[in-house]
């Protein structure tokens, strides 16, 4: 390994994807926009260190056990086992497992367009590049996935496969930082507000009473509750209520005022008019469509 000054004992598990087809699926419609190029699994990684590297490629370790360090930006920080953390592309970098508790980390490097945006979405910056994220079943079992899938070879599928396993812990550790936000921050998490609205599916929910549920500040329950979810709760309150109208438009042949009426609405033109606003179309298009 670079820079290793011990001895390397450990079992590696590696996939490195050649560089001329990682220049091919770059070009790809699909890939261009984010492409895993190497992956990979070090078990109790005694005398594993890589000193000063810059490289292309974002690169993700998930510390699974023992301990390591990291360098980066003139910091250094210690890696602790359940930590998460990156390493930009372009910058001077350096880690390296502990000597008396070697961790066992795994690691993926991926490029592309929205790469960058990925690392932004999870708040990972060289001034703070470490999410404590604990054991996480789910995630070890997506990197296994990832794994089995390089072993069959570096053709466009077998890469769109992984690296869509890649966008899939991206995705899910970021929901799992914003709900560990609002968990912080006021102590209810999202998923119990929206358990409230679809409680409430075929009432008249208003700022006050959602708000009054969490138990916090108008104000603050609506800052907090569009950073997570991207929606003030009001407007995610409406398409539940649309996404239910879809599901009843589907499954029965309830005449849409109806429908409407059970959701809410006391006037069927407003349903309506909201109801194109959000899905696209009108309840009775949507209706004929599904015929």
């Amino acid at each position: 390994m670079a820079g290793s000054t011990f001895p390397v004992i450990y079992k590696e598990k590696s996939f490195y994807t050649p560089p001329d087809i990682i220049e091919k699926e770059s070009q790809s419609e699909i890939l261009k926009s984010l492409l895993l190029t190497w992956a990979g699994c070090y078990t109790k990684a005694y005398g594993h260190k890589v000193v000063n590297r810059r490289l292309k490629d974002h690169i993700i370790i998930y510390c699974v056990d023992g301990l390591g360090w990291l360098e980066l930006n003139n910091k250094r920080w210690i890696i602790k086992k359940g930590d998460f953390f990156t390493c930009p592309p372009q910058l001077i970098h350096s880690y390296g497992s502990n000597n008396k508790e070697p961790w066992t980390k795994y690691w993926i490097h991926f490029r592309g367009e929205n790469a960058g945006y990925y690392m932004e979405m999870l708040g990972l910056t060289m001034d703070s590049p470490i999410l404590h994220i604990g054991d996480n079943v789910k995630i070890l079992s997506w990197m296994h996935d990832l794994f089995r899938t390089l072993e069959k070879g570096y053709t466009h599928s077998n890469l769109l496969m992984a690296t869509s396993y890649l966008n899939n812990i991206l995705s899910y550790i970021n929901s799992l930082v914003r709900n560990k936000e609002l968990n912080k921050n006021d102590e209810i998490t999202v998923e119990k507000v929206i358990t409230y609205m679809l409680d409430n599916i075929n009432g008249n929910l208003d700022l006050d009473h959602i708000s009054a549920y969490a138990g916090i500040s108008k104000y603050h329950f609506v800052r907090l509750f569009k950073k997570i979810t991207g929606y003030t709760p009001l407007n995610y309150y409406i398409r539940l209520k649309m996404q239910k109208a879809c599901q009843l438009l589907e499954s029965s042949s309830v005449k849409i005022s109806s429908i409407g009426s059970a959701l809410g609405f006391n006037n069927a033109y407003y349903f309506s008019m909201t109801f194109k606003r959000v899905i696209g179309q009108s309840p009775q298009s949507y209706r004929e469509m599904l015929r």
